[in-house]
């Protein structure tokens, strides 16, 4: 099928389209029609789907055909106008569906006025300067990354006399109650409690901190308004606790010994050197990402274009249909979110849209980029990419393929891959700002290089 499409600007983001459908794809659209009543109509004397075309036609006249052929046609016809003209529609069309004739020999025609997503042109996304990201490791960092690695090795030992504080462990047994009914799972013993998370009430915290071995609290907490049992949701809930020891972290020594222990290592130098390693990679694939949304950010800052309310509205509907399916999830209501938080609902929806329009500017810049580039996505960079996710979440191939064409999900994969291309393109022609126009990402390439050959091996152990 090839229909003739033509468009003309109504107006900023809003077009009329006009369709014509050739009268040879016409006829075979109202055989196709009359193909399709007949196999539900029921005439006397005629198996369904068998019934002649001149008897339906004298039974049921051409009207029913004719709207058949606009039901079962137009979206297709519509769609290929679309793609001719290379638009994407941001909601539906208005189209005449009445005014719209059919006839067998003739050509249909038919004008549909749409809002459609905006298409910029950009010619200076070459050579934008950008801030050279830091990639230096510093001595603090390594340090840090070894103290946590202790962190894990770390062993818990009584303190005598010791009072409570953030980091400290306490070995507690406790009973809660509402209005004297014991609250189901609210109670425990012998239970480790770290002092200072965040995985527990606040109330826990505050009152534990400076208590000792032997101290008996009733601590008080307001019970969540969606609590699973009606009766106590939203009421003041007691604990009674025993703090039966107090306990502190004792990291290892951090030698050679230690090493041995929590690497592939031998010696404490080798495991700091491999520490120091995989920072610097880290930091180079950091500062490369630094480098590449800076690029991003400045031309979607000067960008000229009018983002339709539209676009922003969905943004911000599909952004509040996300955050209350995770709230509820959790047993909270969206209102009482925004109160624990001390936000309105206008404040959240305001961001939502300026986060939008923010989203959308970098959509359209990356899309211009992968026109002007020609830039594309093959069939086998698709492959290697889902065959990548599967090991990551540990499933086979074929079984993410699957579940991605069940729900449209390869082309939305494709567009994913080809936005990084653009945005890493973008990168690779940004330059650093006052260093004479050197290439922005070699200098992260040659600094993750230089890390790699350091540490002269692929990146495992050191933490196993």
């Amino acid at each position: 099928m090839t229909v003739k499409a033509e468009m003309e600007e109504v107006e900023k983001n809003k077009v009329r389209i006009r369709v014509e459908v050739p009268a040879e794809e016409v006829t075979k659209a109202i055989d196709r029609a009359f193909r399709d009543i007949a196999r539900e109509v029921f005439v006397p004397g005629f198996r369904k789907g068998k019934v002649p075309r001149r008897v339906l036609q004298a039974r049921l006249g051409m009207e029913p055909v004719c709207e058949e052929v606009k039901q079962a046609n137009l979206p297709a016809y519509f769609q290929e106008a679309l793609e001719q003209l290379g638009i994407e529609p941001i909601d539906e069309p208005e189209i005449d569906v009445d005014a719209i004739e059919v006839a067998e020999g003739k050509p249909l025609s038919f004008e549909a006025t749409v809002e459609i997503r905006p298409r910029v042109e950009i010619s200076d996304y070459k050579g934008v300067e950008v801030e050279r990201p830091d990639e230096e490791v510093s001595e603090e960092e390594v340090q840090r990354a070894l103290d946590n690695l202790r962190e894990k090795f770390a062993q818990l030992e009584v303190a005598e006399g010791k009072t409570l504080s953030d980091g400290d462990h306490a070995l507690i047994d406790f009973e809660g109650t509402v209005n004297n009914k014991p609250i189901e799972g609210g109670s425990a013993k012998d239970f480790m409690l770290e002092i200072g998370t965040e995985n527990i009430w606040p109330e826990f915290n505050e009152e534990l901190r400076g208590k000792r071995k032997g101290d008996i609290l009733d601590i008080k907490v307001k019970m969540p308004e969606h609590f699973p049992d009606e009766e106590m949701a939203g009421k003041i809930a007691s604990f009674k606790v025993l703090v039966k020891e107090v306990k502190v972290k004792k990291l290892p020594e951090a030698n050679d010994d230690f090493a041995k222990e929590a690497s592939r290592f031998d010696t404490m130098q080798e495991l700091r050197e491999d520490i120091r390693n995989r920072l610097q990679r880290l930091k180079s694939e950091r500062a490369r990402e630094s480098v590449r949304l800076q690029a991003l950010r400045k031309i979607a800052d000067r960008l000229e274009v009018d983002i339709p309310q539209k676009m922003i509205d969905d943004h911000v509907q599909r952004r509040r249909q996300d955050l209350e399916a995770r709230l509820s999830t959790r047993g909270i209501s969206l209102e009482d979110y925004l109160e624990a938080v001390s936000y309105t609902e206008k404040r959240m929806e305001e961001e939502f849209g300026e986060e939008a329009e923010r989203l959308i500017r970098n959509e359209l810049v990356l899309e211009a980029v992968i026109r002007e580039e020609g830039l594309e996505v093959s069939d086998e960079e698709l492959a290697q990419e889902i065959e990548r996710r599967a090991d990551i979440i540990g499933i086979k191939t074929e079984t993410l393929r699957s579940a991605l064409q069940e729900r449209e999900g390869l082309e939305e994969l494709r567009r994913d891959l080809l936005m990084e291309k653009a945005l890493k393109f973008l990168g690779e022609h940004a330059v650093f700002a006052g260093e004479g126009g050197k290439g922005a990402s070699a200098v992260s390439e040659e600094a993750a290089l230089a890390a790699g050959e350091a540490a002269g091996a692929p990146p495992e152990g050191g933490g196993e």
